[in-house]
C-alpha cells in the first residue's frame, strides 16, 4: 500500500484498538455461547454503539471498515479483522531515535535505552522502560502536543493493584519522580502503574486515564 495512502487513513489510535479488539472478541464470544438470536444481535449493536461513541466522527468508510466486526464468527477470523486493522489503521507512537531520547533525558548519564528498532510504535500509547544501571524508570509521553520525558524511581515494587494507566489489575509499583513547583522548588508527585509498560500499552483502552495521571505530575 502506498505510504501517503496509508496514512490518510490511519484514524485509530492504540487505546482504541485495545477497547475494538475487547468487543470484538465478546461479539465472537456470544456469537459462540448464546443461542438466541436477538441476544446475539442486541451484543452486536451495543458493541459498534460503543465503538462510535470511541471514535467520534468517522467517516463513511471508517465506520463501514469498523462495522466488519459485527459479522465476525470465529476466533480465526476475529485475529485476522484485527491484525488487518493494526496494520492498516491504527497511527503509530510518534517515531524515536537515540538522539531525541537522550534529549528529552539532558540530565541523564549513559542511559540505557532500549532497542528502538524492534519497538511496535503502533501498540504504544506511551513508551516506558527500567533503567537497571541508574535504577530508574523512564516514560516517554505525548502531553499537550509535545513529547516529554520522564524519569522517576519505583518503590514497593512487588505489590499487586490498580494500574492509574491502565485500571487494570496487575504488578504495579509506586512510580515517584521530582517535578518543578516554584521557581527553585520540586515536589515529590507519583502514582502506582504497571512494572511492565508493554502489558500496560496493551491493556489500555481509554487514553484519558494516562491524561489524569500525566496531568497529576504536571499541573
Amino acid at each position: 500500500m502506498d505510504t501517503a495512502k496509508k496514512t490518510e487513513q490511519m484514524f485509530i489510535r492504540n487505546d482504541q484498538y485495545n477497547f475494538i479488539a475487547q468487543q470484538v472478541y465478546f461479539i465472537v464470544h456470544t456469537q459462540n455461547t448464546v443461542n438466541h438470536q436477538d441476544t446475539r444481535d442486541g451484543v452486536k449493536l451495543h458493541a459498534m454503539a460503543k465503538v462510535r461513541e470511541m471514535i467520534p466522527g468517522m467517516t463513511e468508510n471508517q465506520e463501514a471498515l469498523l462495522n466488519r466486526m459485527t459479522e465476525l464468527e470465529n476466533e480465526t477470523e476475529a485475529r485476522t479483522f484485527l491484525n488487518e486493522l493494526k496494520r492498516d489503521c491504527v497511527i503509530p507512537f510518534q517515531a524515536l531515535t537515540k538522539k531525541k531520547v537522550e534529549k528529552l533525558f539532558p540530565k541523564a548519564k549513559k542511559l540505557q535505552i532500549p532497542d528502538l528498532d524492534a519497538l511496535d510504535f503502533q501498540r504504544l500509547s506511551y513508551l516506558g522502560w527500567f533503567d537497571t544501571r541508574a535504577h530508574k524508570q523512564y516514560l516517554i509521553v505525548e502531553y499537550q502536543g509535545r513529547l516529554k520525558g520522564i524519569a522517576g524511581h519505583f518503590a514497593n515494587s512487588n505489590n499487586k493493584g490498580i494500574c492509574s494507566i491502565c485500571n487494570h489489575l496487575g504488578e504495579v509499583a509506586l512510580f515517584v519522580t521530582k517535578v518543578k513547583s516554584g521557581k527553585e522548588t520540586y515536589t515529590s508527585r507519583g502514582n502506582y502503574i504497571c512494572k511492565d509498560s508493554h502489558v500496560c500499552n496493551e491493556n489500555l483502552t481509554d487514553i484519558k486515564k494516562l491524561e489524569v495521571f500525566l496531568d497529576h505530575l504536571f499541573q
